[in-house]
């Protein structure tokens, strides 16, 4: 005969549990919280197998030979997980508000239908456990001094679209370690060490220490934000931090070690505005920070190196932004050619435009043919500090024309313009053929509003790229021939400090340029370069400014010293209307500053050219007199021109010693009808120099060397 039991607790509540908030069902390793405001009852089956409890009108059944106790307590606030070896113990005070835990030796599965934000408290330690969630509400995540390690998959695996809150407690240090192989789970995606369906947020000032061995070691298919804590990735087989949607770093400090990438923000944008993240990657073809979106970095600090050939350090495959912040690089790749391709290192990489202002940014690359700043796109620096050495040399490879082509390491590049408009860009290049600033498009350096300051060095040195060798004499010095023998002509990689493939307009600022070899030269334009303002200050081995078009000069203050080549060389025109020029280039043939016998047209300005030779100005379409003086010099040696009133309209100091040197002076003060005498030797006193053209100085001694007389007839007249 079978009899319909029922236990009410209701007068046990009465007086046991008045000043208590929950009851408790201790059943395992679960105990499952029950709100005594909302508990009508307990009861129990006939067969005496199951209690029901009925909790305003909804009903829950427990195994009577699961439960050990039933105990009251005060309500608390969150789930509570304690791992222990290879067990773990829950608390779950929101038993009867949706949410039902299962636990399998160190292993935890929770299930919320709850309409609340419930959080979940982890601690203690496994070697073999884990915590999984599934939860149709937004929910927090709470580190609190939690180690699990997870022999079968990741030890937290959240399947649930919501938000989560992560919390790293202050002052705890907490460790997730997944298996190197995953049992995966039908219709779920389990990617990483910590892994997320729904989006996370990390706050809190704890510690994180995450060992990705099978995939990622975080990874969200939504987006990933840090506002505080520290992140350790220890290591990851692909990327260290992955998310679907986007990434955001607002504060905290990340420590990134991964064989992939560093982060990836998957389709979407990468945006920091603080915090500092480290990243080191070895791996060949990989990146630090990568997106398909955009990049902005407003603020914060981000340390890098990467190691392997044909890695990027940050890489946006849409427009970068950087605003702010301090960013330091080290790079050690190469390069790869594949299918007659090269493909580097770089530290800095968008597929699209760059526009850097008020960030402190710092690149060492020692790779072969490495890439410090390079954009598809157009590269704009407003302001802010750009550092950027490279030592790696250049080489040749077969391009997919199937003829030999070369590559070489170049500080700053773009595919499309590069505006540097304000800030301070420091480059240097050590490699074979190592470049500085490089545009396939027009570059604009300086504006009306603002002065950038731009230093730009190489000292490594040309290498042939293609060669052929003709018979005859080869009869000028240092063109490669041999006496006697066969001219080896043909194509070679170059040293370059700033070179524009299209037009080059300086507008202000300061410009120190330098070159040490054969080749290097400081400014260079395949079309047409204009300074209209400025102070460009040129040492250089080759010519300190070329331009294959024109050369166009209104105003600034421009000083060339060639050491093998011409200061100023256009295969050009030449046009002169303003500007203090001081150029010197080296013995015959070779010119203080030369436009092939093209149009040379002085209107107005200061220039002295002296060199073994010169181009003479065109006439007929000069304005302004200039005056040529042939004779030999001495290095420091007083020259200075004085007109028979006893005014001196130029006060110099020879730049170098030549056996036979051709000056050109040209400055609005020169008149017509008016003779002058040139004096060599003597001394300067007093006045301001500007490499040693010297104004409102004295000039006294010296030896008259010789005198001419403008005309109105000829604008170019001959010291006789």
């Amino acid at each position: 005969m079978r009899k319909t039991i029922y236990t009410l607790l209701l007068p046990l509540l009465s007086c046991t549990a008045f000043a208590q908030d929950l009851i408790y069902i201790n059943s395992g390793n679960v105990a499952s919280g029950f709100d005594i405001s909302k508990f009508d009852s307990l009861a129990f089956t006939a067969n005496g197998t199951k209690g029901i409890i009925h909790a305003f009108g909804n009903m829950t059944e427990v195994s009577l030979a699961d439960i050990e106790y039933i105990s009251f307590d005060e309500k608390a606030t969150a789930v509570s997980v304690v791992y222990s070896g290879d067990a773990a113990k829950v608390i779950n005070p929101f038993a009867g508000n949706g949410v039902s835990v299962t636990v399998s030796g160190a292993d935890v599965i929770v299930n919320s239908e709850s309409s609340d934000e419930i959080e979940y408290i982890l601690s203690g330690k496994s070697s073999d456990g884990s915590f999984k969630l599934y939860s149709s509400k937004k929910y927090k995540l709470n580190f609190n001094g939690v180690s699990l390690e997870n022999t079968k998959g990741a030890p937290v695996n959240i399947q649930s679209g919501k938000k989560g809150t992560i919390i790293l407690s202050d002052n705890t240090v907490n460790t997730l370690v997944d298996s190197e192989k995953y049992e995966t789970v039908s219709g779920e995606d389990m990617k990483a060490a910590f892994f997320s369906e729904g989006q996370l947020i990390f706050s809190g000032d704890g510690t994180l220490n995450i060992t990705g061995n099978c995939r990622h070691a975080l990874c969200s298919d939504d987006y990933i934000e840090v506002e505080s804590g520290n992140i350790v990735i220890k290591s990851a087989v692909t990327d260290g931090i992955h998310a679907n949607d986007y990434v955001k770093i607002k504060g905290g400090n990340l420590d990134i070690t991964a064989s992939s990438d560093g982060i990836d923000a998957g389709d979407g944008f990468y945006n920091q505005s603080g915090g500092t993240v480290k990243i080191n990657i070895p791996s060949d073809d990989v990146k630090g920070i990568k997106c398909d979106s955009i990049m902005t970095i407003s603020d914060g600090e981000i340390n890098m190196t990467v190691s392997g050939n044909q890695s990027k350090g940050l890489k946006s495959k849409q427009n970068m932004f950087i605003t702010g912040g301090k960013i330091d690089i080290k790079c050690t790749g190469g390069v790869v050619v594949t299918s007659g391709d090269p493909s580097y290192c770089g530290a800095i990489k968008s597929d699209a435009d760059i526009q850097i202002s008020g960030a402190d940014i710092t690149i060492n690359h020692t790779g072969a043919a490495g890439k410090g700043i390079s954009a598809d796109g157009d590269l704009s620096i407003y302001s802010g500090t750009v550092n950027i050495t490279t030592t790696g040399n250049g080489s040749t490879y077969t391009n997919t024309s199937n003829t030999t082509d070369s590559y070489s390491a170049t500080c700053i590049k773009s595919d499309g313009k590069i505006n540097i408009l304000g800030g301070t860009v420091t480059t240097s290049s050590s490699g074979s053929a190592g470049k500085g600033i490089v545009s396939d498009g027009d570059m604009t350096l300086g504006s009306s509003t603002t002065k950038p300051v731009v230093t730009a060095k190489t000292t490594g040195a040309k290498f042939s790229v293609s060669s052929s060798t003709t018979g005859g004499n080869n009869n000028r010095p240092g063109g490669g021939g041999w006496p006697g023998g066969g001219q080896t002509s043909g194509s070679y990689a170059n040293p370059k400090a700033i070179k524009s493939k299209a037009n080059l307009t300086v507008n202000s600022g300061m410009y120190t340029l330098s070159t040490t070899q054969d080749g290097g030269e400081g400014l260079e334009s395949k079309a047409t370069l204009t300074i209209n303002g400025g102070t460009i200050e040129a040492n250089c081995y080759d010519d300190c400014i070329n331009a294959s078009t024109s050369i166009v000069i209104n105003g600034g203050e421009i000083y060339c010293y060639s050491s093998g080549n011409d200061g100023i060389d256009s295969n050009g025109t030449i046009t002169i209307t303003g500007g203090v020029i001081v150029t010197s280039g080296t013995s015959a043939p070779e010119d203080g500053i030369d436009c092939d016998n093209n149009t040379f047209k002085i209107t107005g300005g200061v220039l002295i050219a002296t060199g073994g030779s010169t181009s003479t100005p065109t006439s007929s379409v000069c304005t302004q007199y200039s005056v040529k003086y042939v004779s030999s010099a001495s290095a420091n040696q007083v020259l200075y021109i004085r007109d028979a009133a006893g005014t001196d309209i130029l006060t110099y100091k020879i730049p170098r010693t030549y056996s036979s040197m051709t000056m050109l002076f040209s400055s609005p003060l020169i008149q017509a009808g008016t003779k002058y005498t040139i004096y060599k030797g003597g001394t300067i006193t007093g006045g301001t120099s500007f490499h040693n053209y010297y104004t409102g100085a004295t000039a006294s001694g010296g030896t008259a060397s010789k005198t001419f007389t403008p005309s109105t007839s000829n604008k170019v007249s001959t010291a006789n």
